[in-house]
């Protein structure tokens, strides 16, 4: 079931959506520049959903402004401890970044989570400055250096039940 996000709507994603997905990673060059990566091409793409969505501790959603792609949430529970979740990525499409889209994803998943999970971390590649000023504008705060490859931030929540993977059975 679509989980609305203030003006926006969560999916998730499907096996089926690969082109969907490359198409939003060939829209955004900055993101791959800044991490010195190619643009992944569709048959990465596809693999990338392979195995992301045969792990049962991956949930991956996409980021919709009515029918259009806008961005991509990949998350994994119980990474690296049980009841952590990591986000992959948080990746707002270039045309749509900078109108509080990635910051009111967030919020709404710390809802979701709320009461199911230790801490979430997220991962910032390579040097970048303005994804570490997102983080830290939520409230995470530097917590593991693995530079220069990546640097880990994370937010502490109060924990009550015993899983992060009770969201997928849950609806706002």
């Amino acid at each position: 079931m679509p989980q609305a996000v203030n003006n926006f709507c969560l999916n998730p994603v499907r096996p089926d959506d690969a082109a969907a997905l490359q198409s939003l990673y060939a829209s955004s060059p900055r993101y791959f520049q800044t991490i010195a990566a190619p643009i992944p091409t569709l048959e990465d793409v596809e693999r990338e959903l392979e195995s992301a969505l045969g792990d049962s501790r991956r949930q991956l959603e996409f980021i919709m402004d009515g029918d259009t792609l806008i961005g991509y949430l990949d998350l994994k529970f119980d990474y690296p401890q049980v009841s952590d979740v990591t986000v992959n990525l948080l990746l707002v499409a270039e045309t749509h970044q900078r109108r509080g889209i990635g910051a009111f994803v967030m919020n709404d998943l710390e809802r979701r989570l709320s009461g199911r999970v230790r801490r979430v971390l997220a991962g910032v590649f390579g040097e970048n400055p303005g994804a570490a000023l997102f983080w830290e504008g939520l409230g995470y705060h530097f917590s593991v250096d693995a530079r220069p490859i990546l640097s880990w931030y994370a937010k502490h929540f109060d924990l009550q039940t015993t899983s992060g993977r009770e969201l997928e059975a849950s609806a706002p």
